[in-house]
């Protein structure tokens, strides 16, 4: 219920608030009746912990016990004369403990199932028991506190039964255990498990089908029906079919072809859009892992269009419960091992609409060479556990706790806009105060970032007064104002063609650069900011050659960091290379020619809506290209001119509202400050037309997207008006980008010295430049665009919190385009693109004005 304080005028609601609502930002209601922002938390993983020190085989895999509100992970263990065991988990926030290993099983075992039966409150494991007789056998295990104990064995098959999978069916209270003969005709079976007390007894056996069946994987719905998927061995061909359990037996409809030539390995069931995604190795295409949506009606099933999860063999080692639905994300959690990026555990997040799949960014979860995964689904603490062998750590079984990104918008609880105070008086930048960062004099090439896990602006540059070393320093924005931290050098050598970018998946900065006092080689450094400090790892070479024009993206969908740089081994021919952030260290995987031909003025952004790198750079004309990050590759489409003369200074920027990047350059015929908006589509980029945001001579180009008013900001040197440092602001339309009045930042000589970036903490620019007034000093102001005498009132946990509700005018906004609709973004902003899920805030009336949701 929603805990309403009062209202002072029509449309004005008034609630009581949890955590701060800025001004003119949409609103949602909470599941205790309080109003918040629209948030989003990142998917991340806990610490490894190890639950046996030994060779661990977990082909039983794991389940969660609800009545405990424990995790059992059932696994061979090979230092223990390979004895069936099993281990209770606790989790507690992002951690796992475990309490002490049981055997329930004295002998060596192989090829099992573990599910937990929420009728009887019993976990039940099936396994083959390799070392007597190779017969299937199925055990019945009680939780109590950290431990578990078992009754005694029960056979249900004596043929060699292979995969021995079991699963459970909440509707009619029984298990299925699902496995193959393990001699001629080699049939798929099926018996349903009765639990009473600590034991099992079975019904009569089921044949699964006609034909030989590999590698059976099944689930049960809501309804109670067995959605089991598997290889037609006569055929090859996937197939899934449908099982109905009555009484002690089972009975299946007829088989429906997956249509291509695979080996189901998890099938995994979405209670909130009542599908089920089934997971195979696509045999037909080097075992990629591939996902279909499975529908089922009555004893039928029909599926939808399969989707590529993963490349080359991934799938090969998916195992028995290597997926599992997260509810509280509404998201299936897919445990693998990623053959294309070095046998690193993998975990992605899909999500199901209708029969479609929407697959999320991967997180490396462990780096070393990773098998036996699973998962199993905490639902008290809404985490997903996740263990696995480490290979490279003497095969011991580890586990941790996975947390799936989420987001508190959904199209039913967004509320309003709250509201507050904005007095605009005009339509010019509001400048910060001019703040000294480095003092030593003749501060050059500075390249910034935004880290945003710190939420601290980075500033790296060349420090000429001290061997023009590589040199960095930590800023805090505080309103119009920024404060810094001590300088920290990640170059001892003289370092030139510096770039910079913040890895957001593991929360670094990276610089790369040319190493003088090396050969002038391209290197790269690892940084991690700690409160107003920045320390760096041992630098590492990317390219044994000389390097120039060098440029720095960061693909968040492969989380990669993607350097592309002039090599000069090479005829200075436009390369990049894909980086992998693993601590404070990086590593590389094999050069990419982009442009065979001698490139210069290179720089990149990442297309997140494509998820494409763009560089942008110049032969004789302006080129740009985009790029394809697989594994620790990239790979590019043709080349494309977007200006038909030299271009100079040149950079890129991708707006994320209108999905577009523009390319910002110096005209070398005309000395005009151009830009155009480019449009990617596959491996390729169009343009629209050209748009003169500076009708001087430019240097020194660095163009920011700025979110909070979603608008490109580009800052420069303007060479014809004293060399002041100005910045022009342009809003994107369609194919085109049109900018209002340039204003200077700085009105000193800058020097060919300024670079920028967005503080998305503080919704401010961030700029750093030479000032050519004071000594060369490295200086940095805080400026937000497009606006001044801006007072934004925020409301922190009140009881008065005001919302402009449904059917209402917020007037706190800025910069709306009257007529336009606009949809609430998962960053908490609203913009003209609608996100997932698409939630309405409302049309805009006026600049300031804001119909809501209508």
């Amino acid at each position: 219920m929603l805990k309403r304080i009062g209202a002072e005028e029509s449309g004005e609601f008034k609630a009581v608030a949890s955590g701060t609502l800025p001004s003119g930002r949409p609103v949602i209601v909470n599941a205790d009746g309080t109003v918040s922002v629209v948030a989003v938390t990142s998917s991340s993983v806990g610490s490894t912990v190890t639950y046996n020190s030994g060779s661990t085989e977990s082909k039983i895999g794991a389940a969660y016990d609800s009545n405990s509100n424990k995790v059992v992970i059932a696994y061979k263990d090979g230092a223990n004369s390979n004895y069936g065991t099993a281990i209770v988990g606790t989790v507690s926030g992002t951690s796992i403990s475990f309490g002490t290993e049981v055997v329930f099983l004295s002998s060596n075992n192989d090829d099992g199932g573990i599910c937990f039966d929420s009728t009887n409150n019993k976990i039940v494991i099936t396994t083959k028991d390799t070392g007597s007789g190779n017969d299937g056998k199925a055990f019945v295990g009680t939780v109590s506190g950290t431990s578990i104990s078992f009754g005694s064995a029960v056979t249900y098959e004596t043929n060699n039964p292979g995969h021995n999978r079991v699963e459970f069916d909440s509707v009619s209270g029984k298990v299925a255990v699902i496995y193959t003969e393990g001699s001629s005709p080699y049939q798929g079976r099926c018996r349903i498990g009765t639990v009473s007390g600590t034991s099992i007894s079975f019904g009569t056996e089921a044949n699964l089908t006609s034909s030989r069946p590999t590698g059976p994987a099944g689930v049960f719905n809501s309804d109670g029906k067995l959605v089991l998927s598997f290889r037609d061995y006569t055929n090859s061909l996937g197939k899934v079919m449908v099982g109905t359990i009555s009484g002690t037996d089972i009975s299946f409809g007829s088989e429906t072809s997956l249509g291509v030539n695979c080996d189901p390995k998890v099938t995994v069931y979405d209670s909130s859009n009542d599908k089920v995604l089934i997971l195979y190795a696509d045999i037909s295409s080097s075992d990629a892992l591939t996902g279909v949506v499975a529908t089922v009606s009555g004893t039928s099933v029909s599926v939808g269009s399969a989707v590529r999860i993963n490349g080359t063999s991934s799938a090969s080692d998916l195992y028995v419960n290597g997926a599992s639905y997260n509810a509280s994300s509404g998201t299936i959690v897919t445990a693998f091992r990623d053959r294309d990026n070095s046998n690193q555990g993998t975990v992605v997040d899909i999500t199901i609409s209708g029969t479609s799949l929407t697959v999320g960014s991967e997180t490396v979860f462990e780096t070393g060479d990773t098998r036996f995964i699973n998962t199993a689904y905490d639902s008290t603490a809404e985490k997903t556990v996740i263990n696995f062998r480490d290979v490279d750590d003497s095969e011991n079984g580890k586990a941790l706790v996975y947390t799936s990104a989420s987001e508190n918008l959904t199209s039913e609880n967004y509320i309003g806009m709250s509201r507050g105070v904005v007095n605009v008086t005009s339509q010019t930048e509001s400048i910060g105060s001019a703040v000294v960062f480095n003092s030593t004099g003749n501060t050059t090439k500075p390249h910034l970032c935004f880290d945003t896990n710190s939420n601290k602006a980075v500033i790296g540059f060349i420090d000429n007064a001290v061997s023009e070393k590589g040199t960095a320093i930590v800023g805090t924005v505080s309103g119009t104002s920024i404060s810094f931290g001590s300088e920290t050098v990640y170059e001892t050598s003289v370092t030139d063609f510096p770039a910079m970018v913040f890895d957001s998946s593991n929360n670094k900065v990276i610089v790369a650069y040319q190493d003088e006092g090396n050969n002038d080689y391209g290197t790269a450094a690892v940084g991690t900011v700690s409160g107003t400090s920045i320390s760096f790892g041992t630098p590492v070479v990317f390219e044994s050659a000389a390097v120039q024009h060098v440029s720095l993206a960061f693909d968040s969908n492969s989380n990669k960091v993607v350097v592309s740089y002039a090599d000069h081994g090479n005829s200075e021919h436009g390369t990049a290379i894909v980086g992998t952030v693993s601590g404070t260290s990086i590593s590389f995987g094999s050069a990419a020619v982009f442009q065979s031909a001698q490139s210069q003025r290179i720089n990149s952004t990442f297309d997140s809506s494509n998820n494409k790198v763009v560089i942008a750079y110049r032969t004789s004309t302006g080129q740009a290209v985009v790029g394809t990050v697989s594994g620790t590759s990239i790979s590019f489409g043709s080349p494309v001119q977007f200006k038909d003369e030299l271009t100079d200074e040149l950079d890129i920027v991708f707006d994320s509202n209108a999905n577009k990047v523009v390319i910002a350059y110096l005209n070398g015929a005309g000395s005009l400050g151009l830009a155009k908006v480019g449009t990617v589509s596959g491996t390729s980029i169009s343009f629209g037309a050209e748009a003169t945001f500076e009708s001087d001579t430019v240097y020194s180009i660095s163009p920011v997207f700025d979110s909070s008013i979603n608008k490109v900001v580009i800052v420069y040197q303007d060479a014809d008006n004293s060399n002041y440092g100005t910045s022009a602001v342009g809003t994107i339309s369609g194919t085109d980008i049109t900018f209002e009045t340039p204003t200077v930042f700085a009105s000193v000589n800058v020097g060919s010295a300024v670079g920028a970036t967005f503080d998305s903490s503080n919704n401010k620019v961030v700029i750093a430049y030479r000032d050519g007034s004071n000594s060369n000093h490295g200086t940095s102001v805080v400026m937000l665009p497009g606006f001044t005498d801006i007072t934004r009132a925020e409301i922190v946990n009140s009881g008065n919190a005001a919302i402009d509700i449904i059917g209402s005018v917020s007037d706190n906004q800025v910069n709306l385009t009257a007529g336009q609709q606009y949809f609430v973004q998962t960053d908490g902003t609203i913009g003209t693109t609608a996100a997932t899920p698409s939630v309405l805030a409302g049309t805009a009336i006026s600049a300031t004005e804001l119909l809501v949701k209508t």
